[in-house]
């Protein structure tokens, strides 16, 4: 059965120089064609807009929105207004979609008329070895859906009816969580969403200490913004007032307390590899190499959410003392 409606693939996009290209060489690429393409420029400084343009120059029907300023929420919300049409497919700069990732996407569609929307499926690109122990740390495992192993719930690949976006009222205009909000309102209000494991994107992840900081700074502060303090931030304080607590024992009784911190934070690190289905297949020495690289990254990170929340509180006292 052929799908009914137009299909408008949307962008937000801001500061992608390095990856945009990426995503519309891939774009190019699709076997399927989507009608509209549909890119929002939240106030880009570097050659973002000039390289979505030189696409358009090569044959790309691609319709760009600048924005002075907008979130990834916002440039999702502004693009889809502009459209006519019926069906919203959505990705986000950073990523490669994989040829006949839009005719996948649609699939279920046609399949199966009681459905709202779609999601794919994604992978993180793990070309390095720090990004193969970054994905260990922070990307989460293939679940087992409708009897396949996949990724799923990424709005960057993903598809719904334009009713749908209207009815749980767009995209909150927040730098972080915005579409776990999203996606979260479209579940409690009930749509039918399906899923399709062959409607592949790669993900591409941080590749080193300094970026990974970056992001994860900047997550942790949005994050707090968006009122999502529940989801990342409160189990991780749970487990440093715990390490407190065990190096406090240290000082006070033994040193084997550190010991058992140490071990601790090992353990986590140990148990997030053996998650990822990670070392069972590794020889003893490269086992331990990627060990210490995840322990090193878990920390970082950890490290980069609490510099987050002194953002945050920061930017509070800021506000109050101008008002």
């Amino acid at each position: 059965m052929s799908l009914k409606g137009r299909i408008a693939l949307i962008i937000p996009v801001k500061n992608e120089e390095s990856s945009i290209g990426v995503l519309l060489e891939s774009l190019k690429a699709q076997k399927r064609k989507p009608d509209e393409i549909i890119i929002t420029d939240g106030g880009s400084r570097d050659r973002t807009v000039e390289i979505i343009e030189s696409y358009g120059k090569k044959g790309i029907p691609i319709k760009l929105i600048r924005s002075r300023a907008a979130y990834p929420g916002k440039g999702r919300n502004m693009a889809i207004a502009s459209s006519d049409c019926d069906w919203i497919a959505m990705t986000d700069a950073g990523i490669k979609l994989d040829a006949d990732w839009l005719g996948n996407l649609m699939r279920p569609l046609e399949e199966r008329r009681d459905l709202d929307g779609v999601y794919g499926n994604y992978e993180p690109v793990t070309s390095s070895f720090f990004k193969e122990c970054l994905a260990i740390v922070f990307v989460p495992s293939p679940k087992l859906i409708n009897g396949k192993k996949m990724r799923a719930h990424f709005i960057a690949s993903s598809v719904l009816k334009k009713d749908v976006w209207k009815e749980v009222g767009g995209f909150p205009d927040f730098r972080a969580a915005e579409d776990r909000i999203f996606m979260e309102k479209v579940e409690r209000e009930g749509f039918r969403m399906g899923f399709s494991v062959d409607a592949k994107v790669l993900w591409d992840i941080p590749s080193d200490f300094r970026t990974t900081f970056k992001r994860f700074a900047l997550f942790s502060m949005h994050d707090i913004k968006a009122g999502r303090f529940m989801d990342w931030h409160r189990g991780v304080i749970f487990m440093y007032l715990w390490g407190a607590i065990l190096a406090f024992l240290g000082v006070i009784f033994s040193p084997f307390w550190y010991l058992v911190l140490i071990l601790s934070v090992f353990l986590r690190s140990s148990n997030l590899m053996r998650e990822k289905v990670e070392g069972a297949r590794l020889p003893f020495g490269m086992y331990m190499k990627k060990l210490i690289l995840v322990t090193s990254i878990m920390i970082w990170i950890d490290f980069a959410m609490f510099w987050g929340i002194g953002k945050y509180m920061m930017s509070k006292l800021k506000k109050e003392d101008n008002e």
